[in-house]
């Protein structure tokens, strides 16, 4: 074989041919014969292919995680699941879970449902003005409840005051205030009150352990009891005052026990009264005592023959 022939059957293996074969007629010299033409228009062209290949699947990929993410959450046209808006506000079915602050003017339950306030520590209820100054707060605690503010007022259903409580005064807007429990009501400083009555079928006990016991009034104090007795028992002195008007004793019977005894510096009469009919006798100082009824009362005691009247 000679040199030239050697040489064209190489040059026929350069066309993507068989060597055996004659060489079809191809692209110019210059250009690979068996790359796809797409990829011989130039780089350009094939970076523009790829960037849109790319964000095509950008695209389905965005839609995909939209659908995700309204699935999830269960958004619709009226809210995001179990938060609807309605007009005015918005409508709650179910627990709703706040992690920080509300902020509302009015939170009101379903027609005919409860509202649950859940707190693992403590509910604070705050109003404030624009500044964020508290002027009123109200906490609920584990164990008590706590309201800081000028004055708390309670009203019943129709808006008649209950309960006012105030730096200066408490007040009770009621017929009564009953206070159940063997301890009764314990004041410190000064109660003002119309009446004071006890139960039907209890003891109403005024008692002060340590200090005095005062009732005071402008006009009149009244103590009545309309099935039992009155009991005024004192350690020392009990002391009946009257500045302009009089001390009336009105009774069937007034009893005084336990008085002094005068002596007797006569002997009594035959026609006497029997021992058991006293008179009784007042010392300038209003103290009283006992004396036979047909001596004149001489403040001597009976018994050891002391001044009565000292």
């Amino acid at each position: 074989m000679s040199v030239e022939d050697s040489g064209s059957s190489a040059r026929r293996g350069w066309g993507c041919t068989p060597t055996g074969e004659a060489p079809a007629p191809g692209p110019a010299e210059g250009s690979p014969g068996c790359i796809p033409s797409i990829f011989t228009r130039g780089w350009r062209r094939n970076a523009l292919y790829g960037i849109l290949v790319l964000l095509m699947l950008l695209v389905f990929l965005n839609i995909a995680l939209t659908l995700w993410i309204v699935g999830a959450l269960k958004l619709s046209m009226n809210g995001v699941g179990p938060i609807r808006i309605v007009k005015g506000g918005i409508h709650v079915d179910g627990q709703a879970w706040v992690v920080d602050n509300l902020v509302a003017s009015t939170i009101t339950s379903q027609v005919a449902q409860p509202i649950t306030v859940h707190s693992h520590r403590n509910f604070t209820v705050q109003v404030a003005d624009p500044d964020h100054i508290g002027h009123s707060k109200l906490f609920i605690k584990r164990d008590h409840l706590e309201f800081s503010g000028r004055a708390l007022h309670v009203r019943d259903a129709r808006g008649s005051p209950v309960f006012s409580a105030a730096p200066e005064e408490v007040r009770v807007y009621s017929d009564s205030l009953a206070v159940d429990g063997p301890g009764g009501v314990t004041v410190k400083s000064t109660v003002q009150v119309p009446a004071v009555r006890a139960p039907p079928a209890f003891d109403l006990t005024l008692e002060s352990l340590t200090r005095r016991l005062d009732l005071r009034a402008p006009e009149n104090i009244f103590l009545e009891s309309r099935a039992g007795n009155i009991d005024i028992t004192s350690h020392g002195n009990i002391k009946l005052d009257s500045v302009v008007g009089a001390i009336k004793l009105n009774a069937q019977n007034i009893v005084i026990g336990n008085l002094k005894e005068a002596v007797r510096t006569e002997k009594p009469n035959k026609g006497a009264k029997s021992k058991n009919v006293y008179q009784l006798c007042a010392c300038a100082s209003g103290k009283l005592f006992l004396a036979p009824p047909d001596v004149p009362c001489v403040s001597y005691d009976a018994d050891d023959n002391t001044e009565l009247c000292r």
